[in-house]
């Protein structure tokens, strides 16, 4: 998930004078020479076209890393790393921008043609209620757990080919570091490669994940349905008829 825009290759703007200067350079074919590839390599990037673009899916998995192919002429090595912990961080908050938006606009459409679960309505009696609350209890400290041990700790990732490596703590990263020497003389597809390997291993490994979307069991889901319906829960421990 990513957006951009792009402008044309090639832009003219008409110059009444330009006759005239390009005659005064008809003798010095090295100056045309560099006049062409300079033009050349000005187009092969817009002016305004971002540096690094961190490309994620829906669920804000990082899918690959794009730098512009003249990253060199606007980020100095040494600062790459900031670049890419900018759009790294644009492009998170974009996924959770989505997903409130998302929630809102599913908030506000009721639901119909669904079929609801048929409620159980066997008794309970003194001890199953005790025995759910346990069950409960217990399924809610392992994944009290399980949240703690992915969120609280703090990760730390090196790419296979040893040049960028990064840290993070609840999805979000607190730390990226590259090469710089590297970074100065690697072919673009190379350090696009250990970038992305780095970043999605982070968000994989540092985010809640499936936790996120809360603790689930079949004691839980009971508890809730009990605790949903009042007038189920009474009839099933006898207070009403």
């Amino acid at each position: 998930m990513s957006y951009s825009r792009r402008r044309p290759d090639w832009e003219f703007e008409y110059d009444p004078l330009a006759e005239f200067e390009n005659l005064s350079y008809a003798g010095d074919p090295a100056s045309g020479d560099d006049q062409r590839a300079n033009a050349y390599d000005d187009t092969t990037d817009s002016d305004d076209a971002p540096v690094v673009i961190v490309h994620v899916s829906e669920t804000g998995e990082v899918t690959s890393v794009a730098l512009a192919s003249s990253w060199r002429r606007s980020v100095d090595p040494r600062e790459l790393h900031t670049s890419v912990l900018s759009a790294a961080n644009a492009a998170t908050m974009q996924v959770l921008a989505n997903r409130i938006e998302g929630t809102a606009e599913t908030s506000a459409v009721p639901a119909s043609g669904t079929t609801a679960d048929v409620p159980d309505t066997s008794p309970l009696g003194k001890e199953d209620v005790m025995r759910l609350l346990d069950a409960v209890s217990a399924d809610l400290n392992d994944f009290i757990e399980q949240l703690s041990t992915r969120v609280e700790q703090i990760v730390s990732i090196r790419s296979s080919g040893g040049h960028v490596q990064g840290s993070a703590r609840s999805g979000q990263i607190l730390a990226l570091r590259i090469d710089s020497g590297w970074a100065s003389s690697a072919r673009k597809s190379e350090i696009e490669l250990e970038l992305t390997e780095v970043l999605k291993q982070l968000g994989e490994q540092s985010s809640p994940g499936e936790l996120a979307q809360g603790p689930r069991s079949r004691a839980i889901d009971e508890l809730q349905a009990l605790a949903s319906d009042p007038q189920l829960l009474l009839r099933r421990v006898g207070l009403l008829p």
